[in-house]
C-alpha cells in the first residue's frame, strides 16, 4: 500500500477509537480546564497579570496536555496485544509510525483549540496579527509534541517502567521546544525582542527533525 494511505488508514482508526472511546482526551481536557481555571483564581487578586505571566501561563497547560496526549500513542495495542498483529501486517512500519503522528497530531490539535478558547475567555488576548502568531506557535508546537510523544511511545514500549519512562524522556526532548514556543508566544503579546521568523523556522526543523528520527527509528525499535 501507498505509504500516505497507510498512515491515513493508521490515523483514522485510531481517530475512530479515540471518539467511541475518549478517555484520554477527555482527562487531558478536563486538567486543561481546570489547570486554566485555578491559573485564573490565583492570578485575579492580583491585579492585572502581565503578557509574560500570561504566556506562561497558557504554556504550562499546554506542554502537560501535550505530554499527557500523547503518552497514550500505543496504549490501545499494548491493552489489547495487538502490538505484534499489527507489526506482522503488510503495512509499512514507516507508515504505521507516521500514521500515529497524524493521530496524536489532530487529537493534540483539538485539544489545543479547545484550551486555547477557553484562555481566551478567561484571560486578555493579544492583538489579530499577535493572535495569528500565538496560533502558529500552538500548532507547530503541536507537532513537534506529536512527533517526540508517538517516539518516546515507542522506545518505552517494551520496557519496564514505561509508565515513568515516558515523561522522563518527553520532557527534556521537549525543552527546545517549549523555550522556541514560548519566545514566540512573548512575541505575540508584544511582551519579548525575539525574532518572529526565526523562531518558526526553528519550530518546523524541530518538528520535521523529530519526525525524520521517528520514521528511521521506528523500523529498528519495533524489530527488537
Amino acid at each position: 500500500m501507498n505509504v500516505l494511505r497507510t498512515a491515513g488508514v493508521v490515523a483514522a482508526h485510531d481517530l475512530s477509537r479515540e471518539l467511541r472511546r475518549p478517555v484520554a482526551a477527555s482527562a487531558v481536557l478536563l486538567f486543561g480546564v481546570c489547570s486554566l481555571v485555578v491559573l485564573r483564581l490565583a492570578l485575579a487578586g492580583g491585579g492585572k497579570p502581565s503578557s509574560a505571566v500570561l504566556a506562561g501561563a497558557l504554556w504550562v497547560v499546554l506542554v502537560f496536555a501535550g505530554l499527557l496526549g500523547t503518552s497514550r500513542a500505543w496504549g490501545a495495542e499494548r491493552e489489547d496485544g495487538a502490538y505484534d498483529a499489527l507489526l506482522v501486517s503488510p503495512a509499512s512500519r514507516s507508515a504505521i509510525h507516521v500514521g500515529k503522528v497524524l493521530a496524536a497530531l489532530v487529537t493534540t490539535l483539538v485539544l489545543d483549540a479547545a484550551l486555547l478558547g477557553l484562555y481566551l475567555a478567561l484571560f486578555d488576548s493579544p492583538d489579530a496579527a499577535g493572535l495569528a502568531l500565538l496560533a502558529a506557535a500552538i500548532v507547530l508546537a503541536a507537532g513537534g509534541f506529536a512527533a517526540v510523544g508517538v517516539l518516546v511511545s515507542g522506545l518505552g514500549l517494551r520496557a519496564r517502567g514505561r509508565d515513568l519512562l515516558g515523561p522522563t524522556m518527553f520532557l527534556p526532548l521537549a525543552i527546545p521546544l517549549v523555550i522556541a514556543a514560548v519566545t514566540l508566544s512573548l512575541v505575540a503579546f508584544d511582551a519579548g525582542t525575539g525574532n518572529a521568523t526565526q523562531l518558526l523556522l526553528f519550530l518546523i526543523a524541530y518538528d520535521a527533525t523529530f519526525l525524520v528520527a521517528g520514521i528511521a527509528a521506528f523500523p529498528e525499535l519495533a524489530t527488537d
